[in-house]
Order: structure tokens, then C-alpha cells, then sequence
């Protein structure tokens, strides 16, 4: 499940049929219909749904690379427009997607320094087809699991912090300096932002680089809050 803003970015979610929120754009890959839906809320404007739309059709066709794992090349697109429900086909497709979302699943989590996937395996059951979508068979792959850190916010460490930002920048380059009691990382992402993240005898301080957007920081403080659970 992906969060898709309106600057492009995008970031692997928890798989969750609440995570249709009014505010934002999301895509849920189906590996079993081999369909992207791409969900926009009520209360995303115009340009977001624009960019994210077009982010969206981008993923179909060369794909969206988390980590190792290249997600939604060859997919459909079934679109779920909020502000249209009334439709009869846009209806039933909310509906089946709200029913895949709502399937058993086995939650799992793919850490790297390239990025961090987190993959919802349906469990015992298939999933919903959408309206005028082909369903084609595809192979069950259950992924290694980790689990994130379960702290709280005020209590976050330099890897938790870390882990954030690998979240929403999903390709890092990231250098550890470190000396005495200081610990220091230089995470360089491939929009070509460059933050700074310090840790010395136990406080943990955060710089970003001056010309990030405010969409940014405010993807990275939302997914803080999810690690903080």
C-alpha cells in the first residue's frame, strides 16, 4: 500500500482499508488481480490529485522501486474518486477494495538502506477483481519480517529517526561519522536533500537540509508518529 503526495513522492503504508482517508491519495498494489487502485480522498485538491494521479499512471507502466522490490509495472489502473461514489462501477470497486482491505493478512516489513517495503500477504482467500479489470494468476511470496521499533515518540533513537526517513525517501545514501559519545549521519536522498542527524550523550537533534518542502517534513513527522505507535 502506497501513500502518494503531491509532489511525487511516494512511501510504503501498513495495508489498512483506514488509511482511505478524506486528505490523501493512496495506491494498493494487487499482486493477484495485477491492479493498482489508486484511492483519492474528498479533501485532496486539485493539483495533489493531479501530480499524484499522474504518479499513479506513471507506476503502471516503468514501475515503483521500495528497496529491491519493483512494484506496479504491467499493472491496471482502477481509479476510486471519493467524489464520485455515486457511480455504479466507482461504487462497486470502492467496495472491493474495502473487502481486499479488509482480508486477513500477514503483515510484513522489508528494512533496507535502499528503502523500507511493508507487504500485506492475503490469507487464505483471493482477493476482489475490479470492474473491467483482467485477473491474472501470480505467484504467493511471503517476505522475511522485522518489526519496526515500538517507542514512544518523546524516546525515539537516532535508528528509529532513521528508519523514518528511509520510509519516505525509499533511496539513501547514508554516511556515520562518529566520535566519542557523538554519533552522526549524513542521509542523502536522491531529490538530492541533505539532512543531518546527531546523537550525543543521549539527546538525538535533527537538521534539514534548507531546501526541503514542507510536504516532506510533514510525510516524515506523520510516519514518526507511526513508529511511535
Amino acid at each position: 500500500m502506497l501513500e502518494i503526495g503531491g509532489l511525487g513522492f511516494v512511501r510504503s503504508i501498513r495495508p489498512g482499508a483506514r488509511k482511505l482517508r478524506g486528505d490523501v491519495c493512496v495506491g494498493v498494489v494487487d499482486e493477484q488481480n495485477k491492479t493498482l487502485w489508486f484511492w483519492m480522498g474528498t479533501g485532496v485538491q486539485y493539483d495533489k490529485r493531479r501530480t499524484a494521479k499522474a504518479k499513479a499512471e506513471q507506476i503502471t507502466t516503468e514501475g515503483q522501486r521500495i528497496g529491491d522490490e519493483v512494484l506496479g509495472r504491467g499493472y491496471s489502473l482502477v481509479l476510486i474518486d471519493a467524489d464520485n461514489l455515486e457511480d455504479p462501477t466507482t461504487s462497486n470497486n470502492y467496495s472491493n477494495l474495502i473487502a481486499l482491505l479488509e482480508s486477513p493478512m500477514e503483515i510484513s516489513t522489508i528494512a533496507s538502506p535502499k528503502g523500507t517495503l511493508i507487504v500485506g500477504t492475503l490469507q487464505g482467500g483471493a482477493s476482489s477483481a475490479p470492474v473491467s479489470a483482467s485477473i491474472s494468476p501470480d505467484e504467493t511470496v511471503t517476505p522475511t519480517e522485522t518489526r519496526a521499533p515500538a517507542k514512544k515518540a518523546s524516546k525515539l533513537d537516532l535508528e528509529a529517526a532513521l528508519l523514518a526517513i528511509i520510509r519516505v525517501h525509499q533511496q539513501v545514501h547514508i554516511e556515520y561519522r562518529s566520535k566519542g559519545e557523538t554519533e552522526e549521519v549524513i542521509i542523502e536522498g536522491i531529490d538530492g536533500l541533505t539532512h543531518e542527524m546527531k546523537r550525543s550523550k543521549g539527546k538525538l537533534t535533527f537538521k534539514w537540509d534548507s531546501k526541503t518542502p514542507k510536504e516532506l517534513k510533514e510525510l516524515v513527522a506523520h510516519e514518526l508518529k507511526s513508529i511511535a505507535g
